[in-house]
């Protein structure tokens, strides 16, 4: 008898220790910067430069919600963006992709402007990704994600258009953005739909953007959760970011 409940303490042990056992993202030994939110602050848990956030706009006590695994950042009008420093965490000048996964909590509201996820938010060089600033009335669901560059004074301004497959049938419901960049590619993908490549006229480096950090979430409009954010110090190709989709949809 008492063999057998040293056995079961062991194995009650054993299962306490996979359930507290941090989440970690597909391909990790390539990356320079993580975020789960799973501990429920908004700390970063793989970096290769500052893992604390230099600003919190909105909400300074940040509110969590059930992710795509683990927690997730609420974002929007009642949530926060988070400022974290660049430096060694986000790199252009290597190739490189950024994965992040979103969930609309859209019915909060009725109209609104864009959708903003991530950005180097600087008038003098500007990268970033967002949902269409319109038509206001129609759900961020129908609009399309939009790829930015402006102010910079090497790469012009430019706006780069995917549309998203999900529609109002995957509204509120979590899916999956990438954005990759390598000498004269730039490359987006949605959920499992064939990446899209844009060729450009330049390759993406450090000193197009001087801003000494980036934004991840947003602070006003629209309501969203954001999980897993992650950015690679390499270029990952279609087939890999599918097997990252997999990784979280297939459970």
């Amino acid at each position: 008898m008492k063999k057998i409940l040293i056995i079961l303490a062991l194995l009650a042990c054993g299962a306490l220790l996979a359930q507290k056992k941090p989440s970690m993202p597909k391909f990790e030994d390539d990356v320079s910067f993580y975020i789960s939110f799973d501990d429920e602050t908004p700390n970063a848990d793989i970096t290769e430069g500052k893992e604390k956030p230099m600003l919190i706009l909105g909400k300074k006590e940040c509110v969590f919600g059930d992710g795509i695994r683990g927690k997730a950042l609420l974002c929007g009008e009642n949530g926060s963006k988070v400022r974290f420093i660049r430096k060694d965490n986000l790199n252009f000048d290597r190739p490189g992709t950024l994965v992040f996964f979103y969930k609309g909590a859209f019915k909060s509201r009725k109209s609104g402007p864009r959708v903003f996820f991530w950005g180097i938010e600087s008038n003098k060089g500007y990268v970033g990704q967002h949902l269409a600033n319109d038509p206001k009335t129609l759900c961020p669901c129908k609009r399309d994600l939009h790829t930015m560059f402006l102010y910079g004074k090497r790469i012009k301004n430019k706006s780069l258009f995917t549309k998203l497959s999900a529609g109002e049938p995957g509204c509120e419901k979590w899916h999956m953005i990438s954005f990759s960049w390598a000498p004269g590619q730039i490359s987006v993908k949605f959920d499992q739909d064939t990446e899209k490549s844009y060729p450009v006229p330049f390759d993406l480096t450090d000193a197009d953007f001087p801003a000494v950090s980036f934004s991840i979430g947003s602070n006003v409009h629209w309501e969203y959760y954001l999980d897993e954010f992650t950015v690679y110090r390499r270029r990952l190709s279609d087939a890999e970011l599918s097997e990252i989709y997999k990784y979280y949809f297939e459970k």
